[in-house]
This record gives C-alpha cells, structure tokens and sequence, in this order.
C-alpha cells in the first residue's frame, strides 16, 4: 500500500531548515527503496513550503512512525502534516488501468444521469 505525506514548514524556518536538510537527506535515503516518491512543496517562487512523500507502507501507522521520526518534524519545524492512503494508477503495474478505470467513470455517470 502507499501513503502519501504532505507536511508544510511553519513560517520562518528557512535557516533552520537548511541546518537540518542534510538529516533529512539521509533520512529519506535510509528508507529507500520504501520512498517512492519525494519532493519540495513549493510557492511560485520557488522556495519550500513543504515537503511531499509517497511511502510504500503496510499500514498507516508506518507512515504516521515515519513522518513523526522525520528530522524536520522532530526539530518542531513542521507545521501540519496530512497523511493519506493512496491508490496509484500511473505509472501502474497493469497498463491497462486507466483505460478500465475510464470504463467504470462512464459507466457510473451514466447510471447517475439514468437515476
């Protein structure tokens, strides 16, 4: 199962959070290949707000341990953190997914329009 993280820096951590990113590098290391996906949330002006994982997970609670062992998060320099089960269709081990998944939509909506 994946489970994806969004957590968001409070304001003003830039220096601090600089401090601490090489922690957080080889924290995210340590995990591969469990990590699948990671990168900065960022505004439009390119600087980090936040920090996107997608985790390879048994259960939820292994992505909640992992986010609450985070170096940034045990700095106190996160904000709030979401975590959330994901159910991934591209890239997807069955190439053929989206176009069933495409399939089951229409034939939902037209249920819901016939009802």
């Amino acid at each position: 199962m994946s489970y994806v993280v969004r957590a968001y820096f409070r304001a003003g951590v830039g220096k601090s959070r600089l401090k601490i990113r090489p922690d957080h590098i080889r924290y995210v290391i340590s995990a591969l290949p469990g990590v699948v996906c990671a990168g900065a949330l960022c505004g439009e002006d390119q600087l980090p707000r936040g920090l996107f994982l997608v985790l390879d997970c048994a259960e939820k609670t292994e992505a909640d341990a992992f986010i609450a062992n985070e170096p940034y998060n045990r700095a106190g320099l996160l904000e709030r953190v979401e975590v959330e089960r994901l159910i991934q269709f591209a890239p997807h081990p069955n190439p053929r997914i989206l176009h069933e998944e495409l399939e089951r939509a229409m034939e939902a909506a037209s249920r819901a329009t016939a009802g």
